[in-house]
């Protein structure tokens, strides 16, 4: 996303995280956030990256109310009642919690989970790679459980392919280029995935042979409830572990400035594929994001670095965006020709679907 403005709007789902099965409470009014894991199987057992984050419901949001109110009179739009975009918006007025220890029982695994939230920088987030012992499932995802919450592991082997997909104007129309449009989206209305993407990603699961799909987001981890429930009910075929990016402040007028900052996103999104490829050396991924931001530069700098485990990539061509040859060029300078595709809407129902990646097409 492009300017300050559209930066504070892509907050706005974030609030509806206070129902979320993802969420308990404690009785010393502590809250625990969890995120869905990536697990790999293998001959030792099941192994995943699990992230969790504590924190303390706000005091009072006038701040945030005084940050909203001013970016949409900047923007035009009729700031009489921001009770919803408030909603919306809530938990980036909490505070993060280090040294809470999140304990994670997993059902039909030898080995329970404890993760240990950290202080500065993280502000009480929490991400390590754990064992789980032997697992009852190699195959299916299974749920844990820390309190009320509840966590799902998606476990695949370390063979055969997988899926990276963008969400923002990859799979989720997001209108990340337009600030007036993309304010609306995020804070007023339903989410909405791009046509024809939930078909194509089902198509995948068949055409790939069940692959695992990871979904690495720009939007920041108080994103996290709304984008797992769009997940959940879009892409019901295709659902995994999305991986937020880390932008904790301490200061909310800091927020404009530093989300969604082009450069910071593409080390953010490199970081994320370097913690795949950790626990999947030896898997194939078809690539996929879009021309908004930088997912070519990301996944070119990928398979410069790795090589083919980045199999192919697809780029959706979005409109307004920089298309032009001279960008594609550059971002992908260095990967053949013959592993990457920039595509066009119309493409996602009548090309992708016949490509036989596994077999070496793109």
């Amino acid at each position: 996303m492009h300017g300050s403005l559209l930066s504070l709007a892509a907050l706005g789902l974030a609030a509806s995280a206070a129902p979320s099965p993802r969420v308990s409470r404690q009785d010393d009014g502590t809250t625990f956030l969890l995120f869905d894991a990536p697990a790999v199987v293998n001959q030792d057992g099941t192994t995943a990256s699990v992230a969790a984050f504590a924190y303390t419901a706000p005091i009072n949001t006038s701040a945030l109310a005084a940050v909203l109110t001013a970016t949409f009179e900047k923007v035009g739009i009729d700031a009489s009642d921001i009770t919803t975009p408030l909603e919306r918006t809530k938990l980036f007025a909490t505070r993060g919690l280090g040294e809470q220890e999140v304990a994670i029982d997993v059902s039909g695994c030898s080995q329970s989970v404890t993760l240990t939230t950290s202080g500065e920088p993280d502000y009480g987030l929490a991400q390590q790679t754990v064992s789980l012992g032997s697992c009852a499932s190699a195959s299916e995802a299974f749920e844990g459980t820390a309190g009320d919450a509840a966590i799902t592991f998606f476990p695949s082997e370390d063979a055969g392919f997988g899926v990276i997909s963008d969400i923002d104007d990859t799979v989720k129309v997001s209108n990340v280029l337009d600030t007036m449009k993309a304010i609306k989206a995020v804070l007023f209305d339903d989410a909405v995935p791009v046509s024809g993407m939930p078909e194509l990603y089902s198509s995948l699961v068949e055409s790939l042979d069940d692959p695992n799909f990871i979904y690495i987001t720009g939007s920041p981890y108080e994103l996290y409830p709304n984008l797992h429930d769009f997940i959940s009910t879009s892409f019901v075929d295709s659902r995994g572990p999305i991986l937020t990016k880390n932008l904790t402040v301490t200061n909310i007028a800091e927020l404009a400035s530093q989300i969604f900052d082009d450069s910071d996103t593409l080390n953010y999104k490199v970081s994320q594929i370097d913690r795949v490829h950790e626990l999947y050396p030896n898997k194939k991924f078809l690539a996929i994001g879009d021309s908004t931001q930088k997912d070519p530069e990301v996944y070119a700098k990928a398979f410069n670095t790795y090589g083919d485990f980045i199999q192919c990539i697809w780029i959706r061509q979005v409109e307004d965006a920089d298309n032009s040859d001279e960008r594609f060029a550059t971002a992908f300078e260095g990967v053949p020709e013959t592993k990457y595709r920039v595509f066009t809407d119309e493409d996602i129902v009548n090309v992708l679907p016949t490509l036989d990646v596994a077999g070496g097409s793109c």
